[in-house]
């Protein structure tokens, strides 16, 4: 399976998964910014990738197939594991992290770095000081 198709089976997965959740395509659609049309077509085209039939529609309502529910359960969870790697990831650019390596004069160090050091340790724990005080001059 190529990497488009992947993305598009994870889009279908969206789509199923939305349209079931608020009931209908247009629904599912004003959720995710798109057209009825658009969430219809991504089912319908996860449908004809898997060879099943994963709703009954009515011009009122869509309702899930042996299959469907199957699938329901399993792409929730899918989507749900897609979104905490998400969170996890934006968790860790919004806090600084790394090595941070500064090479100040010795007096400054004293009356200016050393008294900080320990409110920086705390706000920023994932921060690893190395901090050279020295009066020579850094090249």
């Amino acid at each position: 399976m190529s990497g488009i198709a992947n993305l598009e089976s994870v889009d279908g997965l969206v789509a199923f998964v939305t349209a079931v959740e608020t009931g209908g395509f247009a629904a599912a659609g004003r959720r995710l910014g798109v057209s009825a049309s658009a969430i219809g077509k991504a089912v319908a085209r996860l449908e004809a990738r898997l060879g099943v039939r994963l709703l009954h529609r009515t011009t009122r309502c869509i309702t899930l197939t042996g299959e469907g529910n199957l699938l329901f359960e399993r792409a929730v969870r899918i989507i749900e594991e897609i979104q905490d790697a998400e969170n996890a990831i934006a968790e860790t650019r919004s806090f600084p992290r790394g090595k941070l390596k500064v090479s100040i004069p010795a007096a400054m160090g004293r009356h200016v770095i050393v008294p900080a050091l320990d409110q920086f340790i705390k706000a920023h724990p994932g921060v690893e000081l190395d901090i050279n005080l020295d009066d020579r001059i850094a090249m």
